[in-house]
């Protein structure tokens, strides 16, 4: 500040919500530019979020790619030197400029900011160490920079056709102030020897776009805490307020927020990080002993359920966080049951990864309402409600305070900035979809080990999303190990060529290996080694048919009267109440317990406790006599439990597979008790499938007939028929089997979905070409949705941008949560009151089309209840849907909701039953 005049840019607000009395009123722009700045500066710090892969393809030092990317960063919120914001908190001081009624904000300010360097910056830039700065490898810089609020700034209006203009929003004098900022900063901030950038540049930078976008969003909300940068309103040289006051506290900043690196633990032996491993499984003498790359590499581990791919994938994770190639993971799994085990079984283990540190702990977060949280379990970057949230400027420019509380409020969303994350593959899949801070999901995933179970449990939309974020997270230098017991050939192909595509490898067609269980490594190079599966997991189940439900339902009476205990797994909830029902008729409910995906979460979380606890694998014989279990799918992949016999719906075989996996999964006494030595002791295992006869020339309804609810579940009638073949010529499965022989695992696979398999019925081809069509309409589908990653940040790398979660992760009817609530003395309870996070444990997801909204009665009866509940939870705020729940004489709950069709439905829910209409 020369002979004492004060720079006009100190005439402009940034920040207006002072979070104590007393406090400034306000926080200068110059000083809020400044401080999301410095934080951006000690984020490039921490190994997590290094720009050397960036500086390494762009062939920059990597010191001067970093000055870059923080002076970029200071320019993130110039679109707030536009009288048309500063208007929107008007008299805030009289050192403050006046307001323009003419200037109204109707745009973000990140697009305003975009409009500032287009029209004031780009063609003259006011510092001549900034090399063509009309070139539009700068533009992509800046999108990142004003993108901070989770999207890329808007470009024009009418679809395109419109484009924007700088002068309906600031004035002269505010362009020029902006340029003045801009060239005073760039005088201490912007390095020296910039190269000048060229086409090969440029594409590069669109690749790392994403990252640079995704750090902005978290500066931009580290920079907006007011407890570590305090409101200041009076001016202050720039590059003083720099060292004394930006840098020192976004350094505490960051640290407090938990983000500091953490000390790798170095295991001579991973192995031993797991103490009941005494004699590994030759999987896992494979993830401890195979040689690594030098640089990010998937894995992809392929053997029999029970082979202890779960703690190989982990030694693996390791290994390669020792090598330098990662400081955390994110395990990825189907389902949130089976994110529920997961979390419980990585709960105990995953501190083992770093060293002991007094100040800090690694964190460790599920992503969805979780029902016990670890020790030294860490909440959030930023925890909701401790700081006043800063006004948000417009419905759909909510600032940063505000978008930070809100996102870290969601569990889903935490796990991918914590260290070790749980949870399911549709929250990394938002990483590459157009929705809301994508960026900040890929760039929590930039440093860790993306590690996918059950990569065969997905449908084409999905795995098709899955190869895009394959690609992408090779490209930011991520490791990958994904674990399957059935993945068909041609599956695996498609994702090993879309990490090897991100890393930038020639696309050479992979050669097939048809062995099993099979090892591969991917990277520069490609190898795969075969491994021995251990002996107490090889075994051959045998396949016996039943064609009526009438004889599943007498079997399963006889079997229990026996004392033998048995699990039904059905393919459609209502088939699955329906035969609960039935069976209660003839044994006793205390022996019975149903499981399917319609109960509240906490729930939920108990049955399946019960479930582990009756027929898990330290289960005791005399708790598991004459108990029976009848659930739906999220038996076969979730939980760690084993049956004296199964009964299965037909379903695809590789489904089929897995649920022949809890058959007699863990080795037992005559009696039931555990087996000392690991040596079964029962009758050998029998898989009993509910499937019409697979004979020569089925009829168009073959399947339809006996299963008239689960064909819209599994329509490919033609595929179910190759299944139900292989499986009675084969008469059993053997696992893992050797190659060509009858019943091994990859053969009874590959007869189905192989290139070479059984020509399909006529009468049922035609349900296979209209799978076959809407297979190729899904993959369609998230071609259109994915993100088109190459033309980096921008709003043109979609078609259209989504509100956070609102871009469909998965295909499939449209699914609502209902937030339980039972009416209780004049107020709203959650269901599962007691519980920890009692609204997320109180949650139910059901079809949309059954729910629209409450029933009039119900709305007006509950409308003073839910408004009252809205306002004190920011769970439950618009557009949540709870349902108020009446408890009746006899017990049970009721709600009144309207449907699709506008139809009252009374909803009824039994924590035996589950949620019913």
């Amino acid at each position: 500040m020369c002979d004492g005049a004060v720079p006009t840019y100190f005439s402009y607000w940034g920040k207006a919500s002072p979070a104590a009395e007393g406090a400034a009123r306000y926080h200068l722009l110059a000083f809020h530019s400044l401080d999301v700045a410095a934080c951006g500066k000690t984020l490039l710090e921490l190994p997590q979020f290094s720009l050397k892969p960036l500086a390494d393809d762009l062939g920059w030092p990597l010191p001067l790619v970093e000055r870059l990317f923080v002076f970029f960063l200071a320019l993130h919120d110039l679109g707030k030197f536009a009288r048309a914001f500063q208007g929107l908190v008007p008299d805030l001081s009289p050192e403050l400029v006046a307001s323009a009624p003419t200037k109204r904000y109707t745009h973000r300010h990140d697009t305003l900011g975009w409009l500032v360097w287009q029209e004031v910056l780009a063609e003259d830039f006011p510092d001549a160490r900034l090399p063509c700065s009309d070139h539009d490898f700068w533009a992509v810089w800046m999108r990142t920079a004003v993108g901070h609020h989770g999207r890329p700034p808007q470009e024009a209006e009418a679809g395109g056709l419109l484009p924007l203009s700088i002068k309906d929003f600031f004035l002269r004098e505010d362009r020029l102030v902006a340029r003045a900022f801009v060239e005073e900063i760039a005088g201490w901030l912007l390095p020296e020897g910039v190269p000048e950038p060229g086409r090969d540049q440029l594409r590069t930078l669109c690749r790392h776009a994403w990252r640079l976008a995704g750090l902005a969003v978290l500066a931009d909300w580290l920079g907006s805490n007011q407890e570590s940068f305090p409101y200041q309103s009076r001016p202050q040289d720039l590059s003083e307020y720099w060292k004394a006051q930006a840098v020192p506290q976004a350094g505490k900043t960051v640290s407090q927020a938990g983000l500091c690196a953490h000390a790798i633990r170095q295991w001579a032996q991973p192995a031993k990080m797991f103490p009941y491993l005494n004699e590994p499984t030759p999987l896992q003498r494979y993830a401890a002993e195979v040689e690594l790359e030098s640089g990010p590499q998937l894995f992809l581990l392929e053997d029999v359920t029970g082979a202890g791919k779960t703690e190989a994938a982990l030694i693996l994770a390791q290994r390669l966080m020792q090598a330098g190639l990662a400081q955390g993971l994110y395990f990825a799994l189907p389902s949130m049951a089976t994110a529920n085990q997961m979390y419980q079984r990585v709960g105990w283990v995953y501190r083992q990864f770093y060293e002991e540190q007094p100040q800090t702990q690694p964190s460790l977060i599920l992503a969805h309402g979780a029902r016990a949280l670890v020790d030294g379990f860490r909440q959030s970057i930023l925890q909701p409600g401790e700081q006043p949230g800063d006004h948000s400027y417009a419905p759909d420019d909510a600032s940063a305070t505000a978008q930070c509380n809100a996102w870290l409020a969601d569990n889903r969303k935490k796990a991918l900035l914590s260290e070790v994350g749980v949870g399911t593959l549709d929250q990394a899949l938002l990483a590459v979809l157009p929705a809301r801070h994508q960026s900040l999901r890929l760039l929590g995933l930039a440093g860790k080990v993306l590690l996918v179970d059950e990569v065969h449990a997905y449908d084409p939309y999905m795995m098709t999303l899955l190869r895009t974020l394959l690609t992408a997270h090779g490209r930011q230098g991520g490791s990958v190990i994904l674990l399957s017991a059935t993945l068909p050939l041609s599956a695996r192909e498609e994702l090993l060529a879309a990490y090897r595509f991100g890393l930038g490898v020639s696309g050479e067609a992979l050669p097939e290996d048809r062995r099993y269980p099979l090892a591969t490594r991917v990277g520069k190079a490609v190898a795969s080694q075969a491994c021995e599966t251990r002996p107490q997991v090889k075994r051959q189940v045998q396949v016996r048919a039943l064609h009526e439900e009438a004889g599943a339902l007498a079997l399963i009476v006889e079997e229990a009267r026996a004392g033998r205990c048995i699990c039904w797994i059905r393919n459609t909830v209502e088939d699955a109440r329906r035969a609960y029902e039935t069976l209660r008729e003839s044994l006793p409910t205390n022996d019975l317990t149903l499981f399917h995906s319609r109960f509240a979460m906490g729930d939920r979380l108990d049955i399946e406790d019960r479930v582990l606890a009756g027929f898990g694998k330290h289960s005791r014989g005399d708790g598991r006599r004459g108990k029976v279990l009848v659930g739906t799918q999220v038996l076969e992949q979730s939980l760690d439990f084993d049956v004296d016999l199964m009964i299965s719906d037909l379903a695809p075989v590789d489904l089929l597979i897995q649920r022949a996996g809890r058959l007699q999964r863990h080795a037992r006494l005559a009696n039931g008790d555990p087996a000392p030595d690991a040596v079964e002791r029962r009758e050998p295992p029998v898989l009993y499938l509910l499937a019409p006869e697979a004979v020569d020339d089925p009829a168009g309804d073959w399947y339809a007939a006996l299963f008239p609810k689960a064909c819209f579940v599994y329509p490919d009638a033609g595929r179910l028929w190759l299944g139900a073949r292989a499986l009675s010529r084969a008469g059993c499965i053997v696992s893992p089997g050797e190659q060509g022989q009858p019943g091994a695992v990859r053969e009874l696979v590959e007869a189905v979905y192989g290139d070479t398999t059984e020509a399909i019925p006529e009468r049922l081809q035609r349900a296979s070409r209209e799978q076959e069509g809407k297979d190729l309409a899904k993959e369609s589908q998230a071609h259109f949705n994915a993100l088109r990653l190459d033309k980096g940040y921008c709003e043109d790398s979609s078609a259209r941008w989504y509100e956070d979660g609102n871009v469909p992760t998965r295909l499939g009817d449209e699914s609502l949560t209902l937030y339980l609530a039972e009416a209780m003395a004049g107020e709203l309870r959650p269901l599962r009151d007691e519980a920890n996070h009692p609204w997320e444990q109180s949650a139910v997801r059901i079809d949309a089309r059954k729910a629209v909204n409450l029933a009039p009665d119900w709305q007006q009866r509950f409308a003073g209840a839910l408004q009252t509940l809205r306002s004190r939870y920011r769970l439950l705020e618009e557009p949540a849907f709870v349902l108020p729940l009446v408890r009746g004489e006899n017990g049970v709950l009721t709600g009144r909701v309207l449907d699709k069709q506008g139809q009252t439905l009374e909803m009824r829910y039994d924590p035996l039953v589950g949620l019913t209409w």
